[in-house]
């Protein structure tokens, strides 16, 4: 594709190669994202995974999509539909926000509140007992 039209697609657009590094973008890209030359910097880390899945399909010519988590250039992180379509060791992957979609807590965040929960159960179990030794011994 002529660098000068990739421009010009109304979508968020990046053409990569495997490694991530952006060659090329569309102009409508920068109003989402921060500016930066690898793809990698605005993953959100939980979805690398997902990534690293759509990049490795270099040898397929079909389309591939999954839904990231994609850092945006307010700082936030928003919930995008993720194309890549490899031809030639190029990458052309669209990223499309999506709205209204209830993104599910990570696993690992909801591991870790749960995991805290029990930590201050036990630890209030802990000071009760302490609490209790105290109140003996000053009788």
């Amino acid at each position: 594709m002529d660098t000068s039209i990739a421009k010009w697609i109304p979508v968020p657009y990046f053409q990569i190669n495997q490694e991530g590094t952006i060659l090329n973008s569309s102009h409508i890209t920068h109003s989402y994202f921060p500016p930066t030359s690898n793809i990698w910097t605005i993953i959100y880390k939980e979805d690398r995974h997902k990534a690293i899945l759509m990049l490795s399909q270099s040898t397929n010519s079909h389309p591939v999509t999954k839904h990231l988590i994609l850092q945006t250039s307010n700082k936030l992180f928003g919930n995008f539909k993720c194309t890549i379509q490899w031809k030639d060791g190029i990458g052309h992957l669209v990223c499309t926000e999506v709205k209204n979609v209830k993104v599910r807590t990570s696993l690992s965040v909801e591991n870790t509140l749960v995991n805290s929960q029990k930590r201050l159960e036990e630890s209030e179990k802990q000071l009760n007992k302490v609490a209790k030794i105290l109140n003996i011994r000053k009788h």
